[in-house]
């Protein structure tokens, strides 16, 4: 009895699972797939970013969305692959490889592979349990189990030469934030004994050693992979180069451009509509509404104010554009009304602290956040005490230290309320909460920030702050267009990594001024 107690006791382990789409609503396909799992024995911890890639092997095939998830579970991996096929027979896979019109590589509404397995529990008496096993011929390493039967393999037999699965993995293997990852941090193929980021670093290498850029593999096309950011109604952002959001503030107070749009009556909704439309002709890639300022020392504006100013002009760009739209609001209330009313990403300043539901909600939405590091309220944040970041020449303090270990809080707040960090922008909050030096070294190191963060996609908003009239002398905010896009290129580089994976937002009041200034510097920094 004893034995039988002791067999049926299951440990938590951890395990890796490739997830993918190209038929159909891609991203909603990866998503109802992972909820379809069983959460008395599966658990989701976190997820990698998302990636958009070309097909390998069967080329004659659309995009597909790519990532990566890291789950505990209960069950063997022989028990975990049986639910992952029921999840995919379930979303209308044809799982059955021996079928006429099975294609090996071929479209798929979802796929779910077990990439790595933590290694078997061991007995107190030294014995492999063999309740977690369920195979002959697997033994472990001192990180992941290896495992080689007729329907498994462990690890993936051909990880090491995919793209699409290594650049997830090594999110996760840097999911923590960190400027360097730890021997204990690393995610290591057993076989190998190489880290994800030595995987991918080798593939990355090898295109570039390939005078005609292509794989070494024969079979492999080019499968470069591009990161977005999913949205509703099967649209994507992509991340291909720097994204431009165009601000269209409908208050009477903002510090630049308030009263010069409104929604007061269908003449004035027209006029802000227009304003939009001309910003996406400008090359804007996101138009962001907000019906209250966050200027320092500005009052909270009502909520049925901010409603009433901001859901006319979403309604009315969305009957003439699909462009996408983010509200930039602090409330709950306001971010649903709005993502019903046609919008698709929640942009809060507050990083979800001003409403306690704001999380849950957007959680509720399945939309894209984007959370702002800000200290206090915009009565108080620019309060001496929170615009202390401590000494920057000591380790752990500073204000990048300090914004990214707080930005990262917000993350793992957002993760536990159902935000999973593929659907996570960050903002490190330009003005808010900072002093001139403060905003000096968070554009000078914005590169060591964006590690520190974990590689999520940054929107920076520095367009005609204060800290650019101080060192210009420029009183008039509407003037000060020049020292923004100084500040804004600031940001604007390549990841260390050599994959081109710096996701970058940049929200200014002029586009075009704006986007002229990316393509040219974008193309300098492409030149051979």
């Amino acid at each position: 009895l004893y034995q039988k107690n002791a067999k049926s006791k299951k440990t938590w382990r951890k395990a890796y699972i490739a997830v993918g789409s190209n038929q159909g609503s891609l991203y909603q396909n990866i998503a109802t797939s992972l909820s379809l799992l069983p959460s008395s024995t599966i658990k989701l911890l976190r997820t990698s970013h998302l990636r958009l890639t070309s097909p390998m092997y069967v080329t004659d095939q659309p995009q597909f969305l790519n990532g990566a998830v890291e789950i505990e579970t209960t069950l063997s991996p022989r028990e975990l692959l049986w639910e992952l096929k029921r999840v995919e027979k379930e979303m209308g896979r044809n799982v059955n490889t021996k079928s006429e019109d099975y294609v090996r590589f071929g479209p798929r509404v979802v796929d779910l592979d077990i990439i790595l397995f933590d290694g078997d529990t061991v007995d107190g008496d030294g014995s492999v349990d063999e309740d977690d096993d369920d195979s002959i011929g697997s033994h472990s390493s001192s990180s992941s189990l290896i495992m080689q039967t007729e329907e498994l393999e462990i690890p993936h037999p051909r990880m090491q030469e995919r793209e699409f699965v290594l650049a997830p993995m090594v999110d996760l293997e840097n999911a923590d934030g960190d400027t360097t990852i730890h021997s204990d941090q690393k995610i290591i193929h057993p076989i190998l004994n190489r880290s994800m980021s030595e995987l991918l670093g080798s593939i990355l290498q090898s295109n570039n050693n390939n005078e005609n850029g292509a794989r070494l593999e024969k079979e492999v096309d080019d499968v470069k992979a591009v990161r977005v950011i999913p949205l509703p109604r099967n649209r994507v952002l992509l991340f291909n180069e720097t994204i431009i959001m165009g601000i269209l503030n409908v208050t009477p107070d903002s510090f630049s451009d308030g009263g010069k749009y409104s929604s007061d009556n269908q003449t004035r909704v027209e006029k802000t509509v227009q304003a939009a439309l001309q910003m996406e002709r400008d090359g804007a890639g996101i138009i962001d509404i907000g019906g209250e300022s966050t200027r320092p020392g500005a009052e909270d504006v009502a909520l049925e104010e901010e409603l009433r100013r901001v859901l006319p002009v979403i309604r009315r760009i969305r009957e003439e554009s699909d462009i996408p739209i983010s509200i930039d609001t602090r409330n709950s209330k306001v971010a649903k009304a709005a993502i019903e009313a046609g919008a698709d990403i929640v942009n809060d300043v507050s990083g979800g602290t001003h409403d306690s539901n704001m999380l849950s909600c957007v959680a509720s939405m399945g939309v894209p956040m984007v959370m702002m590091h800000m200290r206090g309220n915009p009565k108080t944040m620019q309060h001496s005490s929170n615009t202390n970041y401590g000494d920057d020449n000591r380790e752990g303090e500073g204000v990048i230290a300090g914004v990214a270990k707080e930005l990262m809080q917000r993350c793992l707040e957002a993760e536990k309320a159902g935000i999973p960090r593929w659907l996570q922008i960050v903002d490190p909050g330009i003005g808010f909460a900072k002093n001139l030096n403060g905003n000096l070294s968070l554009l000078k190191g914005a590169e060591k920030l964006r590690k520190c963060c974990g590689n999520l996609p940054f929107l920076y908003g520095p367009s005609r702050k204060g800290f650019i009239g101080k060192i210009s002398g420029e009183d008039d905010p509407k003037e000060r267009d020049y020292g923004t896009i100084a500040a804004c290129l600031a940001t604007v580089r390549e990841s260390g990594n050599g994959a081109g994976e710096s996701c970058s937002i940049l929200r200014v009041h002029n586009v075009k001024a704006m986007k002229q200034a990316v393509l040219v510097y974008e193309a300098i920094m492409k030149a051979k």
